[in-house]
């Protein structure tokens, strides 16, 4: 019987100790400092690779990292409204973060004025030094958006109404921006050198065929500068117009326009909150046949991020005028909404309508009205 009784007390024993040896295991791992640290400089590690990632040459970098997920973002060059919401959204799509914060490098008239008056604060040593990156993935000048010789991915479905002729129609575009090297002008988030190119091709849906009416090809060479809300564009590009050939069969007394020009345009945009205001204008170095040169662009855009769900709200307008049509303005709008992920890939989905002289190279001359849904997609 005492045999029994020691054996029952030893076990309790044994069995409390196990007990009494996880509680301790526990409570020292939770006094631990490199416990403690753990959850913070894997999510510093995780936002830190994710942004080398996506935004190489900017220098964007957690500065702190509080324990309600709140990341406080510094970088190496000072960042524009557009870019800022760009990176807020990659990084709180991932779930692991909850909101953003900047911090002063970001802001570049923070950071002009904090230097004027010698009051600079800490030396930031955790933003990268600029240097030249080679093949970048952003675009320093963003899009416009609803500009209808936009270098892009897109297809609409319009309904178009011309002085001689009313039918559906189908747009179809093929372009793309693709970044050489960025920082070869100074500040490795600043400035850019890339090629755009595109092909913008109409089809008529009530022809028996869907016959392709007109197609141009369009390749540039553009240069890009950003200092924070400011952007701009200077670029060289060619653009030659073409006639498809069912079109030509089905209309032997068409007119046909070797239309090839060589322009140069510079553009300037500015950014505020979900605002976009931009304008420029170019010159046609050289053409076939002889245009006047000279002609204007503007245009404005709004975005709501997330207005519903994870969906965007965009409105866009954009007006063009030219020297060749007596400075009579063409404008574009476009309202719809865009879907992105945590990745850069996005699509929308627009209402447009067009007021103005045809896009469409061989039809230049010739007024233009259409309204229809188109599919655009991008970075």
């Amino acid at each position: 019987m005492r045999f029994l009784q020691c054996h029952y007390f030893f076990s309790i024993c044994r069995k409390s100790s196990i007990w009494v040896f996880l509680l301790t295991l526990l409570m020292a791992a939770g006094n631990s400092p490199a416990f403690a640290s753990e959850p913070e400089e894997y999510l510093r590690g995780y936002v830190d690779s994710l942004l080398d990632s996506r935004y190489p040459g900017l220098g964007l970098r957690s500065r702190v990292i509080s324990v309600e997920g709140v990341v406080t973002l510094t970088s190496g060059t000072c960042l524009g409204p557009s870019q800022k919401r760009d990176v807020a959204y990659l990084l709180t799509a991932t779930g692991r973060v909850k909101s953003i914060q900047w911090d002063l490098s970001t802001d570049c008239d923070n950071k002009r004025g904090a230097a004027q008056s010698g009051n600079a604060g800490p030396k930031n040593e955790t933003a990268l030094p600029p240097e030249i990156y080679a093949l970048p993935e952003q675009e320093l000048f963003a899009p416009m958006l609803a500009d209808p010789r936009q270098p892009r991915f897109s297809v609409s479905y319009l309904h178009y109404r011309t002085p001689t002729s009313e039918f559906a129609a189908a747009s179809t575009a093929f372009g793309e921006y693709f970044g050489l090297a960025s920082g070869v002008f100074g500040d490795s988030g600043s400035s850019q050198v890339g090629i755009q190119g595109g092909v913008f091709a109409l089809f008529n849906l009530e022809s028996p065929s869907s016959d392709l009416i007109n197609a141009d090809y369009w390749i540039g060479l553009p240069i890009s500068y950003r200092k924070g809300p400011w952007s701009y564009l200077v670029r060289i590009y060619h653009q030659s117009s073409h006639l498809g050939d069912e079109f030509i069969l089905g209309n032997p007394g068409i007119n046909r326009v070797n239309l090839s020009y060589e322009d140069m345009e510079f553009l300037a945009s500015y950014e505020w909150e979900r605002w976009r205001v931009y304008g420029g204008g170019g010159y046609i170095l050289n053409s076939e046949p002889d245009l006047a040169p000279k002609h204007l662009q503007s245009g404005a855009e709004y975005v709501r991020p997330r207005a519903a769900g994870r969906l965007s709200f965009i409105a866009a307008m954009d007006v063009q005028a030219s020297e060749e049509l007596d400075w009579r303005r063409s404008r574009s709008y476009q309202v719809g909404f865009e879907l992105r992920s945590s990745s850069p890939r996005r699509a929308r989905l627009m209402f447009e309508h067009f007021r103005g002289h045809s896009p469409n190279g061989q039809f230049y001359l010739e007024p233009l009205r259409y309204t229809g849904l188109g599919l655009y997609f991008g970075f």
